[in-house]
């Protein structure tokens, strides 16, 4: 078989695309698959990649962004990196190029013309009607197959019988597993902790938590209300509360961290809120290890859901806005809640009834924990990528 050429315009570590793009170069190389991943430049996920013998080739280009199109000297930027990934694609024995996310989408026609197979991975919703159609156009002159991390993302799109839907991995199981984590340590609140942390979630005061960096469409400003709304009413019944959130600021959104944090003090909650700032992608897990709940609420419809697979694989119970993909993630009622978008009372309610009930939290957790180990594999998601490119084989 010929080599397998993944394309990645992250090289960071810590979101999902590059996350995602590690664990399937790492899955294919471990069922003798040739591959090589193709970067923008260096950086941490070139770095885990050599460490675990894949072949790393930085094809220098500049990540898409919205006003993509607005900067003249974007588009020969985009042409001498789209000739370079061209003559790689070319040179190097290569049949199949896997793009990473929709943002890529620019470069599909190089590797197109280079006479290879393309797949196109969509782990993201876009929110405009017209951009979504254009996409699927795009894909479908350019792309030989498509793959929807959800089946919701198929729907929204309209991809049809073209796109076939495989679940991201879920979080590492060696890294996000709460048996590492003792009881009674240490506060999650402390961002210097070491590896080993967890709060007694039951000794009078537990957490509820949020995993997200500051941006609006993440819906830290939603999170903020539901909070207030679960302070009062804990302190109504004489119940202690305090909540966490697992991020920091994004350049080019500072006024949103300063609008959520100033609305956290006038709501209340400035003596019962710590913000962890930027925190290490295996640090989350610990940072989850001491909370009780998860309140997930994103302005965006998400494609599926990577925090909330983080939290159900740490015993920690979710409560989340119906949004996009994440419904796919457990069964409503059974191994996690999901309210309706924008129902902050609702999602604040619920987060209420698992504080006041440790056996009804524990009981959902586990079997959150039991769905997502039939779901949300590695091995499912390397066999769903390989069924993918042995169906544009024939």
């Amino acid at each position: 078989m010929k080599k397998i050429c993944i394309f990645c315009s992250l090289s960071s570590f810590g979101t999902g695309m590059p996350i995602s793009t590690y664990k399937l170069a790492l899955g294919l190389a471990g069922r003798g698959r040739d591959v090589c991943v193709l970067l923008p430049e260096e950086g941490e996920l070139a770095e885990r990649l050599r460490s675990a013998g894949i072949d790393v080739e930085i094809v220098s280009f500049e990540r898409v962004k919205r006003d993509f199109w607005k900067r003249p000297w974007s588009l020969p930027a985009w042409a001498a990196a789209g000739w370079r990934l061209y003559r790689y694609v070319r040179g190097n024995g290569i049949g199949i190029v896997h793009f990473s996310d929709v943002i890529d989408a620019p470069f599909y026609p190089f590797a197109r013309a280079a006479g290879v197979k393309v797949v196109a991975h969509v782990r993201v919703c876009v929110d405009v009607k017209a951009v979504r159609y254009l996409y699927r156009v795009w894909a479908h002159l350019f792309c030989s197959r498509v793959i929807a991390v959800s089946h919701f993302v198929k729907r929204r799109y309209g991809f049809g019988g073209r796109a076939s839907v495989v679940y991201n991995p879920g979080p590492d199981r060696a890294v996000f597993d709460r048996k590492r984590y003792l009881k009674s340590v240490v506060d999650i609140n402390n961002v210097d902790t070491d590896n080993v942390i967890n709060t007694d979630k039951d000794n009078g005061c537990p957490a509820v938590i949020a995993v997200s960096s500051f941006r609006r469409d993440k819906g830290l400003h939603n999170f903020a209300e539901i909070a207030a709304e679960i302070a009062e009413r804990r302190r109504g019944a004489g119940r202690a509360v305090r909540f966490v959130i697992v991020g920091g600021k994004v350049a080019g959104h500072e006024d949103y961290y300063n609008e959520v944090t100033e609305s956290a003090r006038r709501l209340g909650l400035d003596k019962l809120l710590t913000v962890t700032g930027n925190v290490k992608h295996e640090d989350v897990a610990a940072r989850l290890a001491g909370a009780s709940v998860l309140i997930h609420a994103p302005d965006w419809e998400e494609a599926l859901g990577g925090v909330v697979l983080e939290a159900m694989a740490m015993g920690v119970a979710v409560v989340a806005y119906d949004s996009g993909g994440v419904g796919e993630c457990f069964s409503n009622g059974v191994s996690g809640y999901l309210v309706k978008k924008g129902d902050k009372l609702g999602a604040a309610m619920r987060a209420v009834s698992l504080l006041n009930k440790p056996e009804l939290r524990e009981n959902m957790a586990a079997k959150a924990e039991i769905e997502l180990n039939e779901k949300f594999t590695n091995e499912l998601y390397i066999n769903g990528v390989l069924n993918v490119y042995e169906k544009i084989k024939k």
